[in-house]
């Protein structure tokens, strides 16, 4: 069994899906609408994302939505994210086991977390 995607209630499939894109280099696979949700998948390599706009509702302010990618390289990625204008909300941290993570938030307040396993 595999992940096939995490899905994210936002507030602007647009501007998600421009976030998406300039930082984590996302491209988009396909949209659907369903009943009165408005649904757009992205990829990047094996990585699935559905971000989900219901008309006429407001996502929570801050959703408990968090997730990880694992990278080889944080400290490049810390600076090639600064050089497009995104800080880090907390790290990097380096963690007991030899694993250093760094956190970033997305448009509608979606945990994105960076790692990285020595």
């Amino acid at each position: 069994m595999g992940m096939h995607h995490i899905g994210i209630n936002v507030s602007s499939l647009e501007d998600s899906k421009e976030f998406y894109h300039n930082h984590f280099g996302f491209e988009e696979e396909f949209s659907t609408a369903m009943g009165s949700e408005h649904i757009l998948f992205l990829t990047q390599g094996e990585n699935r994302l559905e971000l989900i706009h219901e008309t006429g509702t407001e996502p929570s302010p801050s959703p408990h939505v968090h997730f990880a990618w694992e990278v080889r390289d944080i400290e490049a990625e810390i600076k090639r994210l600064s050089h497009q204008g995104l800080k880090p909300t907390e790290g990097p941290i380096q963690l007991p086991n030899g694993w250093k993570a760094v956190f970033y938030r997305g448009p509608d307040g979606e945990l994105i977390e960076l790692i990285a396993i020595k």
